[in-house]
Order: structure tokens, then C-alpha cells, then sequence
């Protein structure tokens, strides 16, 4: 359908730079056009993983800034889903009275994890909590304006 309508396709991969590249190879001999290629590289949480997360779609970015074509599409980050399983966004006040209001804890959750995937080198990020959402596009805003403290 995506071919024989033009529409864009998310290839997504686990974490691996191999993979992600190898797919995006496979999609290119079925003539799916690059520019209509979106990389989603299965992303984790705030720790759960962010480290190897990070340095994965960082070797994206480099590989793809070093001349290698079919790692040079946009890469995709769903926050809001991988924060959504995890224990510290599930668990209710009550269970863990230290770890403060469920709400703003997911909504912090969120945008840690958003803005690790954002320095990563994703192009979108799909957020859940409204708040995460906000606070991410203030800070999008912020380095695009250069307003950043060092």
C-alpha cells in the first residue's frame, strides 16, 4: 500500500546499526524512495537502556553525516510508549510515597527520555503526557534559538 500509494514508511529495527542500515537497504531494492523512509531504531526508557540507545542512534548519525546514504533518513523516538511501561510511570503514590505524584513523575519520565532521544539524533518524538510535550517543544525552541545555558 505504502508503494503503490507513495506514502512514507517507518522501518523500524532493533537497536542495532547494522540492522537498521540492512533495512534500509532491503527497502530501497523494493523501491521505496529514501526520502520516504523514516528509521525508528526501537528505542528504551530513561533507564532502561538509554546508554545503548544513545550511543546506537549516535553512530546513526555519524555513519550518516559520514557520506553513508541509507543511514541518512530521519530517525523517529516514541517516549511516551517506552515511558509508559515502566515501573517508576506505573506505580501510584501510595506504593512508592518517595518517588512524589504519579503525574508530574511520568510527565519528568517523559522528558528526560525525550530530550536524551532528542540529543541523540531523533527528528521525531512521539510524547504522551501534555506537560512532557510542552516542556520539550520550550526546550526544541530553546536550542534552535541558541538560548541554551552552558
Amino acid at each position: 500500500m505504502a508503494l503503490a500509494y507513495g506514502h512514507s514508511i517507518v522501518a523500524q529495527s532493533p537497536i542495532d546499526v547494522n540492522i537498521a542500515k540492512q533495512l534500509n537497504i532491503l527497502l530501497a531494492n523494493m523501491d521505496v524512495k529514501p526520502d520516504r523512509i523514516v528509521m525508528d531504531a526501537l528505542t528504551g526508557a530513561a533507564g532502561y537502556g538509554i546508554e545503548y540507545t544513545y550511543s546506537v542512534m549516535e553512530r546513526i548519525r555519524l555513519t550518516a553525516l559520514g557520506g553513508d546514504a541509507m543511514l541518512a533518513a530521519p530517525m523517529i523516538a516514541t517516549p511516551g510508549q517506552e515511558c509508559s511501561k515502566v515501573k517508576e510511570t506505573k506505580a501510584s503514590a501510595g506504593q512508592f510515597p518517595m518517588w512524589g505524584e504519579r503525574s508530574k513523575r511520568m510527565a519528568l519520565w517523559e522528558l528526560a527520555t525525550a530530550t536524551i532521544l532528542l540529543y541523540a539524533g531523533a527528528d521525531v518524538l512521539i510524547m504522551y503526557h501534555p506537560d512532557a510535550a510542552m516542556a520539550l517543544k520550550r526546550t526544541i525552541g530553546k536550542l534552535m534559538d541558541g538560548n541554551v545555558k552552558k
